[in-house]
């Protein structure tokens, strides 16, 4: 393969995703025209940062566009997986996620984050006291 082919596709590959990308931004109302998002290194197809919270990779880009997937279902997917994460639990995918995959319910989620910060206040209160 010569050098030019190779640069022919990844010119290629970098434009499809570009037009995810816009699609996602046109989706989710994202405005495109200032310094709000970035593709992570300048790797066109890798990470994109969209202001100071969302993180989206490639395939999740796809995902969401051709499943018509709301900013709001991804954002919820996305701190289900930080309290997961935090908590030892299984992370799943955001297709996973979407296709209703089993989880923790929101009222267990509270339970053990009160239980948590009930624990970790005792543990502060007796460190207090020697």
């Amino acid at each position: 393969m010569t050098k030019a082919h190779l640069r022919l596709l990844r010119e290629n590959y970098e434009k499809a995703c570009n037009s995810y990308l816009l699609a996602l931004a046109n989706m989710w109302d994202w405005d495109c025209n200032g310094d709000y998002g970035f593709w992570i290194g300048d790797d066109v197809g890798g990470v994109y940062s969209y202001g100071d919270s969302l993180f989206i990779d490639m395939e999740d880009i796809i995902y969401c566009v051709e499943n018509n997937i709301s900013e709001d279902a991804y954002y919820e997917w996305q701190e289900y997986c930080v309290w997961a994460k935090d908590f030892g639990q299984n992370t799943p995918n955001l297709k996973s996620w979407c296709m209703g995959c089993p989880r923790v319910d929101e009222a267990t989620q509270k339970k053990l984050t009160a239980m948590r910060n009930e624990l970790n206040e005792l543990i502060k209160e007796t460190k207090a006291k020697f």
